[in-house]
């Protein structure tokens, strides 16, 4: 990892500073995550004693990057700016992205990589056992993520 000075130096050239991210220790990190199952989101407006309400629709495959901005509202809680696809950015409830996560609908890019090759090791393992039921059932979940991550790449997200 490189120091934060460094990276912001890098990245303000490069015009990507806004998906970056200094944690407490000065390194920064990109928190990237990938929206595994069609589903709607109601996102509260962040402006006290309001009550705004948008749906929001997220696809399979949808990559939201969690920015450095942050804000905190009064009565509300802390709110986080998302980015998604590079195409709008709105805040959200930080723990509503934790629930997301929790429930399974949006998983870290990371994750789904070695979801992807647990799921390669488990294909072979079955194979090598010739156990049909096991294959068939580790290459139906293989092809759903390799589906995700084609429809991610095919309208031009990168992420990986």
């Amino acid at each position: 990892m490189f120091l934060a000075s460094q990276v912001r130096r890098d990245c303000l050239v490069k015009g990507e500073f806004k998906k970056l991210k200094v944690n407490r220790g000065g390194l920064v990190m990109i928190e990237r995550f990938i929206v595994l199952e069609l589903l709607q989101h109601q996102v509260s407006c962040c402006c006290p004693g309001q009550q705004h309400q948008h749906i929001i629709e997220f696809r399979q495959g949808d990559v939201l990057t969690i920015t450095g901005e942050r804000k905190y509202v009064d009565c509300l809680g802390w709110h986080v700016l998302i980015d998604i696809n590079d195409e709008f950015q709105f805040f959200m409830y930080a723990a509503e992205i934790e629930e997301l996560h929790a429930e399974g609908s949006i998983c870290s890019i990371s994750d789904l990589e070695l979801r992807m090759n647990y799921l390669r090791f488990k294909v072979d393992e079955a194979l090598d056992a010739h156990d049909r039921e096991s294959f068939l059932s580790f290459v139906d979940e293989l092809c759903s993520i390799k589906e995700i991550k084609s429809k991610m790449q095919c309208a031009g997200r990168q992420a990986f």
